[in-house]
């Protein structure tokens, strides 16, 4: 997930994009005020443990550049007794909108306060922050209980979870099942949360799911439908990331569904390649067979061998800009005007029409034309296509 804006200028190292949108379970608490004295408050699905806590540790970050930001930080136990622990004052980084300053900064508050008033450091169930200042923005990005030293290190038999790629032909018709191969390895059981990404608009569906070495937990099955029309490989994929007891290996895989049909041959041919100027010369780009996908194919404008060419001045200004990106001025020949123009076939579509709209003017002109022809990823013209000509008559 991303609590900033877009627009905002700089950047947070904290809201660091993943293979999803938006992570469940993972979030921050934005805070924004314009008068101080109303409590933002984070309840927990269960409360909580402080005990054996020495200080409240908090992660806040404020936008960079900005003083003297204050809050008053309270707890409440399970019994509904409530405790200002202290106060803390964040200042926000140095930065720019060329630095990433929207930076957590880690700030204290001691529990003494707490353990004063009897409350019960066990069964802590809301954390609260009161803006002090007279107006501001903060984030929350996370708080635990401090204490000082380190944890006593021990190992830990963890299960890990890989996720493998199966590939598939898609075949010409039938449906068949397929299963996104994952291995469970290690010892213990443990939580992790799977991603089922749909491969068309990256949306995903999540579940958190209990693993164990050797078993079949995440089950996620992929239905394949054969055809006889050309399209992309299709991507079924899951990823995975580890919650609670378990580790992750190759987070993601799925299954890959290949194309096996082959590709639909494409033809340029005329549709009007000899008019009167003021008329628009067409051709027309067909398939002989739609697709399920989006068809891109260039077709590239190509200096005339022989007569008169077309110029800049002879054609729609407003086409010629859309179509390459120039002006018509100064005066050139129309092959000198970078017109290298991709066309698109929609799916279930075969064609597409290329126009070139002739203007006419007061001035008596020979007979002039333009060439044509289908490029490959590179603009050169296809060696085993026919270049086309078009023709435009000056008008009497």
């Amino acid at each position: 997930m991303a609590c900033l804006d877009p627009e905002t200028p700089g950047s947070s190292p904290h809201f660091a994009e993943w293979e999803t949108d938006r992570e469940t379970g993972r979030s921050a608490v934005d805070l924004k005020w314009s008068a101080p004295g109303t409590a933002a408050r984070i309840t927990p699905a269960k409360p909580l443990s402080l005990r054996d806590s020495k200080k409240l540790a908090l992660r806040i970050f404020v936008p960079p550049n900005t003083t003297g930001t204050k809050f008053d930080v309270s707890v409440t136990d399970s019994s509904n007794r409530r405790v200002t622990l202290g106060s803390v004052q964040v200042n926000g980084l140095p930065g720019s909108a060329k630095t990433a300053s929207y930076w957590a900064q880690e700030l204290r508050v001691p529990l003494s306060a707490a353990t004063r008033a009897g409350l019960d450091l066990r069964h802590v169930k809301s954390l609260a922050l009161t803006p002090r200042s007279q107006s501001g923005r903060a984030w929350l990005m996370d708080a635990w209980g401090w204490a000082p030293g380190t944890a006593a290190v021990k190992a830990a038999a963890l299960p890990r979870v890989d996720v493998g790629r199966t590939i598939v032909k898609e075949g010409d018709s039938g449906t068949r099942t397929y299963r996104i191969p994952v291995e469970t390895s290690g010892k213990g059981s443990g939580q992790v949360r799977v991603y089922v990404l749909d491969p068309d608009g990256g949306r995903a569906e999540n579940r958190l799911v209990t693993v164990r070495p050797g078993s079949n937990a995440i089950d996620v099955p992929v239905q394949v439908k054969g055809d006889t029309v050309y399209g992309d490989d299709v991507e079924h994929d899951i990823a995975v990331k580890a919650v609670r007891g378990a580790v992750v290996g190759k987070h993601r895989g799925g299954v890959t569904v290949e194309n096996d049909d082959p590709e639909p041959v494409i033809t340029l041919s005329p549709v009007a390649d000899r008019v009167t100027e003021g008329e628009t010369l067409t051709w027309r780009l067909s398939m002989d067979a739609p697709t399920t996908v989006d068809m891109w194919e260039p077709v590239r404008v190509l200096p005339v061998t022989e007569g008169a060419e077309r110029s800049t001045k002879d054609v729609d200004p407003q086409w010629l800009e859309d179509s390459s990106g120039d002006d018509s001025g100064p005066e050139r020949p129309l092959s000198d005007a970078h017109l290298w123009v991709w066309l698109n076939i929609p799916p279930g579509s075969t064609s597409v029409d290329f126009v070139v709209p002739t203007v006419q003017d007061q001035v008596s002109e020979p007979t002039e034309s333009l060439r044509l022809a289908l490029t490959d990823r590179n603009a050169e013209p296809l060696p085993d296509r026919p270049v086309l000509t078009g023709t435009v008559l000056d008008k009497p």
